[in-house]
């Protein structure tokens, strides 16, 4: 997994990977246009953790790094990466996933929002 502290800074329809070189935070690649589905804001993907003793994560992917074959998913306030040959499917940037694990192998499907709505009757 990467060592370099990394960040997405996503505005205006774009997203910049940014790193941390002598305490001050650097575009690394080029700007590209951002994936259907992540908001603007500020992801500090190097805070995230890999997964516990957990089961089943359910979030947005909101990276994917082929360079270093790992991807991010946000779920809550928090950040997972995954190792991309560790699970089982093509993770997709900008969808709300479910990955659940099955031993050393992850499961993803794509989350029913649906099926996840609740009716209140008064």
């Amino acid at each position: 997994m990467t060592t370099q502290k990394l960040r997405i800074v996503v505005m205006n329809g774009q997203k910049i990977i940014q790193a941390l070189v002598n305490n001050e935070w650097e575009t690394t690649g080029t700007i590209k246009k951002v994936e259907e589905g992540i908001k603007p804001g500020i992801y500090n993907i190097y805070l995230a953790k890999p997964p516990g003793d957990k089961k089943r994560y359910e979030g947005k992917i909101v990276y994917i790094d082929k360079e270093n074959a790992v991807f991010y998913q946000q779920t809550g306030k928090d950040f997972i990466v995954y190792r991309l040959n560790a699970v089982d499917g093509k993770p997709v940037a900008g969808k709300d996933m479910i990955i659940e694990y099955d031993g050393e192998k992850a499961h993803l499907t794509q989350m029913d929002f649906h099926k996840k709505t609740r009716t209140i009757r008064i």
